[in-house]
């Protein structure tokens, strides 16, 4: 918006300067251009005059459209973050790490939007970081097998961000339904169409939010999930995770990688367009934590591996009884049709 303005600043400037320094070179060198400049001056009025409307109304559908694409990646970026939170609630109770937040772990989610300073700035990595710092040495007790159920995708959106799209959606419908049962030329000639850029918004505005539903839907979370680990819930232990650990490295690895790359970029941006090899001042505040609290192992990790064990244990047990009572239950019963065909 400001860089369109400056350069109209600047051809209106030189538009203004054009005027008296073409009539001079007219005069000097006896080159008509004062008066071919005059003729595309009364020219461009003229047709200024006869479109201006239209051409008010086209410099503000792209003024105030531009940057729409930029609400799919905000929907995104939201819609990701609801989502996390609601995988960490789901699997709390569980002995196990959300799938979705080791694949964030082990692959440093970027920002959505290809923006440099959205990329730099972009905070999730670090948040789900930071979450697994507050959990993995802690030594919780566990309370089920299996994770909650998922809530629909909607709950995960939230109702006020669906409503405000259902409201932009239901103006420009309206609106359309309105051009369709009226006259048409009123929706051309008359004061109405000043309202074409504010409906083209909406419209836009409403398409932009249903993308981003649908790119951030369950399906795809599970299909990138079992391509990477060749299950939509693998369960892993959080003991799985310590840093004496192969994927307790993988993920101080990939800490480090994105750490780097994010302050080079930083620095880039701020103007040093030399960049050492090895970068000693990391100054960007969107860096994400260390993965860990502590470089020591907790005292008590034998014993909750073998609580782990016993749990596991306890629910295997369980798991055979039910068998073992629903066969006996269903033997009980007799069938009889079988009976029948044995009697005749």
């Amino acid at each position: 918006m400001q860089n369109m303005q400056n350069k109209l600043k600047k051809i209106l400037l030189w538009a203004f300067i054009a005027y008296p320094l073409s009539w001079l070179i007219q005069k000097v060198l006896k080159v008509p251009i004062f008066e071919t400049y005059h003729s595309f001056l009364q020219s461009f009025y003229q047709y200024f005059y006869q479109w201006w409307d239209w051409i008010v109304i086209v410099l503000l559908t792209y003024l105030i459209s531009k940057n729409i694409v930029e609400v799919k990646y905000e929907t995104m970026e939201l819609v990701r973050r609801n989502r996390l939170l609601n995988e960490l609630e789901r699997w709390a109770e569980t002995p196990y790490v959300p799938p979705i937040m080791v694949y964030y772990l082990m692959n440093p989610p970027q920002a959505v939007s290809g923006d440099i300073r959205k990329v730099i700035d972009n905070r999730f990595y670090q948040m789900v970081v930071s979450f697994f710092r507050d959990r993995v040495y802690i030594n919780a007790q566990i309370q089920r097998k299996l994770p909650m159920d998922r809530p629909p995708l909607w709950k995960v959106i939230g109702p006020k961000d669906l409503l405000i799209t259902l409201a932009a959606l239901g103006v420009s419908l309206l609106w359309f339904s309105f051009v369709s049962l009226d006259s048409l030329e009123k929706w051309v000639y008359g004061w109405e169409r000043f309202t074409i850029p504010g409906v083209i918004y909406f419209a836009l505005y409403s398409s932009m939010k249903i993308q981003g539903y649908l790119e951030m839907r369950y399906k795809k979370m599970d299909q990138v999930i079992k391509q990477h680990f060749g299950q939509e819930e693998p369960e892993f232990f959080w003991r799985e995770f310590f840093p004496d650990k192969e994927k307790g490295k993988t993920i101080i690895a990939a800490w480090e990688a994105e750490r780097e790359k994010r302050q080079r970029y930083t620095n880039m941006l701020q103007g040093n367009v030399f960049v050492s090899e090895v970068i000693q001042n990391y100054s960007n505040p969107a860096l994400a934590p260390y993965p860990f609290p502590s470089q020591e192992i907790p005292i008590w990790t034998d014993s909750m591996e073998q609580y782990y064990g016993e749990k596991l244990q306890e629910w295997t047990n369980e798991d055979k009884k039910i068998t073992t009572h629903t066969r006996s239950k269903h033997s009980n019963v007799i069938d009889i049709s079988k009976r029948r065909k044995q009697t005749f």
